[in-house]
């Protein structure tokens, strides 16, 4: 578990998936350009956001982020990967 945004931060097994760091992760969505909030499973406590951001500070290419907040302090991230183009009309 990972402290930041002042909540308790959990990474899922499947954020691996795509070979992302964690602390890319975490700087993409602590940095993100994109925050909007999507459609979650049902059932699932909290809200689902999608944040696209830069993986650090030193490159142009975004990655894709998504994960569900539950006030008051959790931040369950379950997604990670490459900015796909399903997404990509968010940055204009």
């Amino acid at each position: 578990m990972w402290y930041s945004f002042g909540m308790a931060m959990e990474f899922r097994d499947s954020v691996d998936k795509h070979g992302i760091p964690r602390e890319d992760t975490m700087y993409a969505m602590q940095h993100a350009e994109v925050i909007r909030g999507i459609e979650g499973r049902p059932g699932e406590p909290g809200e689902t956001f999608l944040y696209i951001g830069h993986p650090h500070a030193h490159t142009e290419r975004y990655i894709e982020v998504i994960a569900t907040v539950t006030p008051p302090r959790t931040v369950v991230v379950f997604h990670s990967m490459p900015l796909r183009s399903l997404f990509t009309h968010l940055l204009s």
